[in-house]
């Protein structure tokens, strides 16, 4: 039987960001935990050989990057693990490995895979990762197939947005969606980048605005904006595309549970 779940250790890598303590293989690592990658879970290429991985051959050689717009020289593969978080172990787990820049070295990342295989509660408000007791109640989430993310359907003075549950980073709001919505974005602050190689100019959201979360209007600072689509080298659809990302700043403050298992979101506030 599964235990409770594990502590939450929050830390400032590129914005707030929650780990846990983990084992691949036995080997022991600290993992992001990250809603929006679109895979199980990974590691670096620097873990997979401390963890004796065997790796596939490179799938992709342009993949993975050393710094902002310069791609890493070891691209992405993959390999087969167990992976341990507490109490829970998953056994035959396809892990992809590739390398991410971060001030701190990152070891890796469990990614929405893992997350919803494993009925994972993640319980942002609490600082708790745990595999039983799922919350009643909140709101559904979609699931978007081409995204492979979780996204809440939500309204921003009355007009529709489609934002991805993140755990990681802050609210950002696509260029696009933020002109539709009549928001104000101040001068480029940053440039930012994607694990293809592409480089987006990121600007603060500058009006004053909430979002329609579980029956309240919850007040939003700190967002800011870029082009979502570039960043992810994804096609920009004709409807129904992601306008933001509900980031984990903004799900601490107001202390969300996102249940990952069956595809809810929760508040304590």
């Amino acid at each position: 039987m599964r235990g409770h779940g594990v502590e939450l250790t929050f830390k400032e890598v590129s914005g707030l960001r929650p780990f846990v303590a983990a084992e691949v293989d036995g080997h022991p690592v600290s993992l992001m935990v990250h809603s929006n990658a679109g895979f199980r879970a990974m590691v670096t290429h620097d873990v997979a050989s401390l963890a004796g991985l065997r790796l596939a051959a490179i799938e992709r050689p342009d993949y993975g990057i050393e710094a902002i717009g310069r791609l890493g020289g070891r691209g992405r593969t993959s390999a087969v693990a167990t992976i341990r978080v507490g109490d829970d172990v998953a056994a035959d787990v396809d892990v992809a490995v590739f390398d991410v820049p971060q001030d701190e070295p990152v070891d890796g990342m469990l990614g929405i895979g893992w997350l919803r295989e494993r009925g994972a509660v993640v319980d942002l408000g609490r600082g708790r990762l745990r595999f039983d007791d799922p919350p009643d109640g909140g709101v559904g989430l979609v699931w978007d197939e081409d995204w492979q993310a979780y996204v809440i359907v939500t309204t921003v003075a009355g007009r529709p947005a489609r934002l991805v549950v993140s755990t990681v980073a802050g609210v950002v709001v696509d260029t696009v969606c933020a002109e539709r919505l009549g928001l104000t974005c101040g001068p480029i602050v940053d440039r930012d980048g994607g694990p293809t190689g592409a480089v987006v100019e990121v600007r603060p959201v500058e009006t004053s605005w909430s979002l329609d979360l579980a029956g309240r209007a919850r007040p939003v600072t700190g967002a800011v904006s870029w082009d979502l689509y570039a960043y992810a080298d994804r096609r920009r659809p004709a409807r129904d595309g992601i306008d933001g990302f509900l980031g984990c700043e903004l799900l601490v403050r107001e202390g969300a549970v996102v249940d990952f298992g069956r595809g809810r979101l929760t508040f304590h506030r």
